[in-house]
């Protein structure tokens, strides 16, 4: 693909960069004497006109505005498609689950995916998967029979999650695109890693390592079951000549340290941020928006902490130590 393509998009991206709010503005929300004035101090951003009402409501309105004007400026469909696949993963896994247990899922749905909606819906309903992409549609029908078999919700999670994996490979070869192909091994290995200190820390079986793995990663299925029965700081030396050691060490050593399983989860995101800082160099590509993207999500990821810790009084610290990295 000619990467020229991207150029005026690229531009427009760099402006938007602009309007990207940066540490110093958190740390103002972060201090701001109630929640009342946190959302007064947004007034002047982007994020004004979703949050007069109801706030969670409004990031996520704002997310989908997000990918409705991304998708008008990509010259490359893919683009966009390959990170808007995760939300159709959130939205088959609630629609299956909500097929079997008979809630109403409207509000949980995104309206993000690939999928419009009002399609997946129907094809959920009807259980009728021949509009469906077809690596999609071979972890949805065996989601599904999974379920009915083990009556088990967890066997949806692990099995959407693996095809969304797989669709997102899939998005990744046919765009053609270097930066795509990389940033989803990026999304593999993450994930696979995130599940492996997981199980480990569960004190769960190695089998069902071996059933969450997704391949397509940087690290193989060896990396893993040849430390399953060794410390996690053994699983972090094993990786050691890997692009991950850094980030999972020092995640393995916070958690080890303060006993929270979520600072793998902010360490991991924090690398992210981390390697898509290297796209504001790239005049010509898909990177200036991938990175974009990621850092718009990530945005809308601190301001519902922040926000969400403001409502209920948690104190300024607190917040501070769960958030993460900023692009700008």
């Amino acid at each position: 693909m000619d990467l020229t393509i991207f150029a005026q998009a690229i531009a427009r991206i760099k402006a938007l960069e602009t309007k990207l709010l940066d540490r110093a503005k958190f740390e103002t929300i972060i201090e701001s004497k109630d929640f009342n004035d946190a959302i007064r101090i947004l007034q002047d951003s982007q994020y004004a006109q979703y949050l007069s009402f109801d706030y969670e409501a409004g990031l996520y309105k704002a997310l989908e505005d997000l990918y409705v004007e991304m998708r008008k400026l990509s010259p490359s469909k893919e683009v966009v498609d390959v990170l808007a696949a995760r939300y159709d993963g959130h939205n088959i896994k609630t629609l299956i689950k909500a097929k079997f247990s008979n809630f109403d899922s409207d509000r949980l749905l995104i309206n993000i995916g690939t999928i419009p909606l009002d399609n997946l819906k129907i094809m959920l309903k009807e259980e009728n998967f021949r509009e469906m992409n077809k690596t999609l549609r071979f972890y949805v029908e065996k989601a599904i029979a999974e379920f009915k078999n083990t009556q088990n919700p967890q066997d949806i999670d692990i099995i959407i999650d693996q095809g969304i994996l797989k669709y997102m490979q899939e998005i990744a070869e046919e765009s053609g695109l270097e930066y795509l192909k990389k940033i989803v091994k990026l999304i593999v290995d993450m994930t696979n890693i995130k599940a492996f200190i997981r199980i480990k820390v569960q004190d769960r079986e190695r089998e069902l390592f071996a059933k969450v793995y997704t391949s397509g990663g940087n690290l193989d299925m060896d990396h893993y079951m040849n430390s399953f029965n060794d410390s996690l700081d053994s699983f972090a030396n094993r990786i050691m000549h890997s692009e991950h050691f850094k980030w999972v060490k020092g995640a393995i050593e916070e958690y080890i340290k303060n006993g929270d399983i979520g600072s793998i989860e902010k360490y991991g995101d924090n690398y992210i941020i981390d390697i898509i800082k290297n796209s504001k160099f790239v005049s010509f590509g898909p990177d200036p928006l991938i990175a974009f993207l990621i850092a718009k999500e990530n945005e809308n990821r601190l301001l519902r902490i922040v926000l969400t810790g403001k409502k209920n009084n948690v104190s300024p610290d607190v917040i501070r130590e769960r958030l993460r990295d900023v692009y700008v």
